[in-house]
């Protein structure tokens, strides 16, 4: 039987909860059922999604409230909703009491990592060393941006090898890695591409865009299959 999973809502806006397309057909390609999950801010409307769905994908979306974090917000913030942060970190902690397989993209990898008690920068420029351009200006989402090296004995090594050429299209990043947390990818400049979380069988988090590349990567393609065969 095909696998249920459970997609997160991306943003809300206005009296609108949306999820961008391409997460959609990824799954659906890869052998998966897409079933969207909105934003719901009482804690027991939760439980039927979390015990309905073999597996969640995380996705991209919006900066993270700093006050998450006991941070002031500093001029490089975006838009953020503190509402919609709270309820994703108290879904996604409790996805992971459950053990079921997720895949967090871009800040779906931030949310994995703020679930697990970790923090973000407020921007790439926060970090030690310079950062390049990690919110790519290219035409096509699909186009690649950098290459992210990749650790050994690892879920993303045994699927992409020693490194993968990706897109990015994220301004924020992760700063300290959650205590259960760990970091299997780096882009050159030192950025936290990767994680996974110790312990569980599919817990991956990408800080790229796998979804938008889709139709022209084997790459991700092969990823999305490595996420779908972890939920059956």
């Amino acid at each position: 039987m095909e696998p249920l999973i459970g997609i997160l809502v991306c943003a809300i806006s206005g009296r609108r909860q949306f999820v961008t397309d391409d997460y959609i057909k990824a799954v659906r390609l890869s052998g998966g059922i897409p079933f969207l999950i909105p934003a719901l801010f009482h804690r027991t409307a939760i439980q039927p999604y979390l015990d309905v769905c073999d597996a969640f994908l995380l996705p991209g979306g919006g900066d993270f409230t700093p006050f998450v974090f006991d941070e002031a917000p500093l001029v490089e913030i975006g838009t953020t909703n503190l509402a919609f942060d709270m309820f994703q970190i108290h879904f996604t902690e409790e996805i992971l009491k459950r053990k079921k397989p997720v895949l967090g993209i871009c800040r779906g990898m931030q949310l994995l990592n703020a679930a697990a008690g970790g923090t973000i920068y407020q921007d790439v420029s926060l970090q030690p060393e310079p950062a390049f351009l990690h919110m790519q200006t290219s035409q096509n989402r699909s186009d690649i941006c950098h290459k992210v090296q990749i650790e050994e004995d690892s879920i993303l090594h045994e699927i992409f090898g020693d490194n993968v050429f990706t897109n990015s299209f994220h301004h924020q990043s992760i700063h300290l890695p959650g205590g259960n947390i760990r970091v299997c990818g780096y882009s050159d400049d030192g950025t936290i591409e990767a994680i996974e979380i110790k312990g569980l069988p599919f817990v991956v988090g990408v800080q790229w865009h796998p979804e938008a590349m889709f139709s022209t990567s084997d790459s991700m393609r092969a990823l999305f299959s490595a996420f779908i065969k972890s939920a059956k």
